[in-house]
Order: structure tokens, then C-alpha cells, then sequence
């Protein structure tokens, strides 16, 4: 049982757990009053404060929340011996588990390379393969043989001194705990959770090259899945490979590639193209459904280009227009001097509509067999936008378009289908833009 309180006359106990608790001698202020005679206004705490419910006001005048006086039960030095001796042994099975781990890292071998200075940096300049083709020229710093920080190389024509969001993210690719550190067989698995090494693979690789006469059928049912990269090494390695073993299979592959924009410059041009913009030669912008500023491989020099654009420098220069029409928000919307948000299934209409208009304008004449095709194709059904705003909306575009012919520039993005991107190429051709705000060359076979 718990001892009695021993208090003195007229004091107040306020622990529910022992004998003749009182009411609180100091009433509660209410909500209604708190700030009412400086201010004039009521003020509350929390929703419980505004209810003020007789149990919300029992727990917040008590000092000792329920169960506080059964602590007290035993003498106050057997509590406090209990509470140390709880704190000890909890201390010693935790301290273990809070230092450092006691880790052996070897660097480098018994000679210490001579560039090495312990707490300087060291710069390597290098490059990296984009996604989808292209690179960038970057300035890696390490320290310790270890990559710490990666910049644009300032001497890169395309960087300039500046990484894309993609170049900076490849540092963390490094210390990726989850990375695939040595190679992974389907068939022949590890045992025992070892892991594979070169040396298993090369001694597979020669038994397999006997078993099946790889050789004897120059490759035949050899298949070798890479990255699409435009890499001078990795185009040599696919040559010497397809020397030996013509029969064998290379196949060039990305997870998110599209194949719209290649099929577009081939039935455009006749043959695979890969496009080059050069945004800063451009005055009017139109971009369907891509994101040029930020989500594509050549989008460092983009941004420099629009950026470039907009600097009006001397008295009466003139600042470049983009227009944009998407989907969904993007970067290159954001900055947008015109937006127009559709679905993606009615942006071949509006650019069947953008044709029409630009070939009803003498300066902009399309090829006759472009125009047929214009002329018969679908407008896209019904928009989302009132008809008289969709028209003057497309009518102030083709009067922009046509006064900066060949300084001017549309382009689609990769999700919009192979009929759209071939009058893109149309448009552009039209408008006298190929050859100086956009122009193409051969795309090499691991872009294909």
C-alpha cells in the first residue's frame, strides 16, 4: 500500500494516487479570457484547450501524472540504486555497438604515388557518356585517390565550367553500397553467397568456346547487350569483335529509349540522324511536349544557349520568345513566354494545325507532298481550349515563326509519335532553320 502523504494544512497534494486529493486552489483561467484584456482576442492552445473538458482540465492542473507517488513505494536509495544499475547495463550493451568500426583501409601499396599529398586535392580531367549519345567534359576532384566532387571542365566547349544534374549524380554511383561489384552468372550461381569473379568468367567463357565451337562458328548464338553510348573505345571494341565472329550478335540497348525521334529523321531525311540545336542562334522557340532545359542529354548547352537569349546586352536588342506546349510542368514550361497545356494524344493535332497555317503563308511554303499530307491528316478531335483562342493562339505563332525564318526552331519531344517528329523536320526545312539554329548528323550504330 502506498504510504499516507504528509502534508501540511491547507497545502495541496496533487498526485492521484495518494490519499485526499483536493481540487486545485488556483482555478484554471479559460481559453475565453487568456489575452481577452490585452488584446481583446481569445486564444487556445489545442483542440483539447478549446473543448475544455473536465478531463482535460483534471490532467493539465495535476503536477504528478497518474502513477507517479508508486515509484516511491520502496526507499528513495533502493530507487536510485535500481535506476543506476539499469543505466550501467544498458551502457554496456550499447557501447559496443556506438564507436567506429575498426576498419583496415589500405590505399595504396608499399610507395606511395608521388602526386599524392595527404589533404590536397588532385584534378583529373575526363568525360562522360550521356544517355542516348553525346558527353560532357568534366573536372573530377579526389582526394586521396578517392573522387570527392565532380565540375564542368572550363575548357570544354559544351560544359564550359559548368555538370549537368546527371554528371553529379554519377559521384554517388561510386560509393553505392548496392552496386554490382563483380559479375553475376544466370546459370551458375555462387555457392555458399561467394561471389563470382573475372577469373570464374574467363574459366566459363573457355569452357563454353570449346563445348559449343564458338570459334568453328564464327559466334554463332553469341549475343553482347550494351549500353547505347557514343564511345570511340566501345565502337573499336564492337569491330574487333564482329572481325572474329561475324556471327555474332551486338545489340545496342537503353531502358528508356525512344525510337520515335530516329524513325522521324528516317522517314524525314531517308536515313538515322541524330540532331544537333544550337538554341542560341534561335529567336523563336516552339517545344512540343519536350523539356529541353533540363531532361535530354544536350541540355547543359541548351540552357547556356536560352540563357544567351535572354540577355538583351545593347540598346535595341531583343530578347528570344519561347513557346511551349506539354502535357505536364516542366522546366522548360516554367520559363516559357507562352504555355499551352494539352494531352499528349491532341499535340499532332495542334501541330497539324501549326502546317496548315504556316503553308497558307507565302514565306513558308512546304514541299507539296508535305502539304498533301497536311491537308488530309486528322486536326486532333476536339481541343481543350475554346476554338477562337486555340486559333489566334496558332495564328500569333505562325506570324512569329515566319517573320524569324531561319531563326527559329521546333522541336518535339521523345514521347510524341515517328508522324510528328517527320513535320517537325518539315517545318524547320520550311522555315530555313536546318543548318543554323538545328542541324544533323550520322548517328553512329550503338545509337541506333
Amino acid at each position: 500500500m502506498p504510504t499516507e502523504s504528509k502534508t501540511k494544512p491547507g497545502a495541496q497534494d496533487q498526485c492521484p494516487s495518494t490519499r485526499g486529493e483536493k481540487s486545485p486552489t488556483k482555478p484554471r483561467v479559460p481559453h475565453t479570457e487568456v489575452g481577452a484584456g490585452r488584446t481583446g482576442r481569445a486564444y487556445w492552445r489545442s483542440l483539447e484547450d478549446l473543448a475544455d473538458t473536465a478531463s482535460f482540465r483534471e490532467w493539465l492542473e495535476k503536477e504528478f501524472q497518474p502513477g507517479a507517488s508508486q515509484l516511491l513505494d520502496t526507499s528513495r536509495r533502493t530507487f536510485v540504486k535500481l535506476m543506476g544499475a539499469s543505466l550501467a547495463l544498458a551502457g554496456a550493451a550499447t557501447l559496443p555497438g556506438c564507436r567506429r568500426p575498426d576498419h583496415k583501409i589500405h590505399a595504396y601499396s608499399k610507395e606511395v604515388p608521388e602526386e599524392i599529398i595527404p589533404g590536397k586535392a588532385l584534378y583529373y580531367a575526363t568525360s562522360m557518356p550521356l544517355p542516348g549519345g553525346g558527353a560532357e567534359g568534366l573536372l573530377v576532384e579526389t582526394h586521396g585517390g578517392r573522387p570527392t566532387k565532380i565540375e564542368g571542365n572550363p575548357l570544354h566547349p559544351i560544359n564550359q565550367g559548368r555538370a549537368s544534374a546527371l554528371a553529379q549524380a554519377s559521384l554517388l554511383g561510386l560509393y553505392d553500397p548496392d552496386r554490382l561489384f563483380a559479375p553475376e552468372f544466370t546459370d551458375y550461381p555462387a555457392q555458399n553467397g561467394e561471389q563470382r569473379t573475372w577469373d570464374d568468367f574467363v574459366a566459363l567463357w573457355a569452357k563454353h568456346r570449346d563445348e559449343k565451337g564458338i570459334d568453328a562458328g564464327n559466334g554463332r548464338g553469341v549475343a553482347i547487350i550494351v549500353d547505347k553510348q557514343t564511345s570511340p573505345s566501345l565502337d573499336d571494341m564492337r569491330s574487333r569483335v564482329l572481325r572474329k565472329w561475324p556471327e555474332a550478335e551486338w545489340v545496342a540497348y537503353g531502358a528508356m529509349d525512344a525510337d520515335a525521334p530516329r524513325l522521324g529523321a528516317e522517314k524525314a531525311f531517308g536515313r538515322a540522324l541524330r540532331e544537333s540545336l544550337r538554341v542560341d542562334r534561335a529567336k523563336v522557340i516552339l517545344t512540343l511536349d519536350r523539356d529541353i532545359l533540363l531532361h535530354e542529354a544536350g541540355s547543359l548547352s541548351n540552357t547556356r544557349g536560352f540563357a544567351a537569349g535572354r540577355r538583351a546586352d545593347t540598346t535595341g536588342a531583343s530578347m528570344n520568345r519561347l513557346y511551349s506546349v506539354e502535357s505536364g510542368f516542366s522546366t522548360t514550361g516554367a520559363k516559357a513566354d507562352h504555355r499551352l497545356a494539352l494531352p499528349p494524344s491532341q499535340i499532332g493535332g495542334f501541330l497539324v494545325r501549326l502546317a496548315r497555317a504556316l503553308g497558307d503563308r507565302a514565306e513558308a511554303q512546304m514541299p507539296a507532298e508535305v502539304v498533301s499530307a497536311v491537308r488530309s491528316a486528322p486536326a486532333g478531335g476536339t481541343m481543350p481550349i475554346e476554338e477562337s483562342k486555340l486559333a489566334a493562339w496558332i495564328d500569333a505563332l505562325a506570324d512569329d515563326l515566319v517573320a524569324h525564318r531561319g531563326e527559329s526552331l521546333v522541336v518535339a519531344g521523345p514521347s510524341q509519335p515517328t508522324a510528328v517528329h517527320a513535320l517537325v523536320h518539315a517545318i524547320n526545312a520550311a522555315l530555313g532553320n536546318i543548318g543554323n539554329t538545328v542541324s544533323f548528323r550520322e548517328m553512329l550504330a550503338d545509337e541506333r
